[in-house]
């Protein structure tokens, strides 16, 4: 009996000690289990913040280009209007300014259309061509002319522009050699002083592309030869217009 009582008491001690170890080990894997939690929240978080700073650092690489280097000509044409307080027509027309004053057709162009847009809004045979010749040979010589006339009054400071927005007509498509409508603003006024007092010459014609726009004839439209032209030379502001035309 004795020794029945002793086997049963070793039994007992093992299937206690088993048991001990069972709690143990369910308790730790609990205890380790809850601490688990908090380290994959850490993981995520910080993956979570690597994937927004990669996000913002393409972002910053992929904008920075386009706002400098894209063609407008190389997007499509839209029907939006041209705001007249648009900083970057303001820039524009100070870059068509900075031209005649300095007689720099490169600066001057600053402010025209390029030939990919007028490629997309013409529907000539050879737009190119006529962009090229007729187009930038036109613009050399006005700006050249209207070079002169600075010169010949002194010393020029630039004061800006003034137009007259309800005189901007939409040109549908297929009227005036084009394919693709666009935004025409006639009679803008560019605007300087000579020793305090202002005057003033024509921009013959802007038009849109994108919603922005640009020079496409400064003196004149058509002309007998190939000689600049100024548009309504003015001491003060001059005369806006007349509306019309394409």
């Amino acid at each position: 009996m004795p020794r029945y009582q002793k086997t049963f008491s070793l039994r007992a001690i093992v299937t206690l000690l088993l048991s001990v170890l069972a709690v143990g080990l369910l308790f730790g894997y609990f205890l380790f289990g809850g601490k688990a939690a908090p380290t994959t929240s850490s993981s995520s978080a910080l993956t979570t913040r690597t994937t927004q700073l990669e996000t913002s650092s393409t972002t910053q690489a992929t904008l920075a280009p386009t706002t400098t280097t894209t063609d407008p000509g190389e997007l499509p044409q839209t029907n939006q209007k041209p705001s007249l307080s648009s900083k970057s027509l303001a820039l524009r027309m100070q870059e068509l300014y900075t031209g005649i004053a300095s007689d720099s057709i490169t600066t001057a162009l600053g402010s025209y259309l390029t030939l990919d847009s007028y490629r997309q809004i013409k529907g000539l045979s050879n737009n190119s061509f006529d962009y090229a010749n007729r187009l930038l040979q036109h613009f050399a010589l006005d700006v050249e002319a209207a070079h002169a006339l600075f010169a010949s009054q002194g010393q020029t400071t630039y004061v800006g522009f003034r137009a007259d927005a309800s005189y901007a007509n939409w040109v549908l498509p297929n009227t005036c050699y084009n394919k693709l409508g666009y935004w025409h603003l006639p009679g803008v006024r560019l605007l300087y002083k000579v020793g305090g007092i202002t005057r003033s010459i024509g921009v013959i014609s802007l038009i849109s592309y994108r919603g922005e726009y640009y020079v496409v004839h400064l003196g004149a439209i058509s002309r007998p030869s190939n000689i600049g032209y100024i548009d309504s030379p003015a001491i003060g502001v001059g005369t806006l217009g007349p509306p019309g035309g394409c």
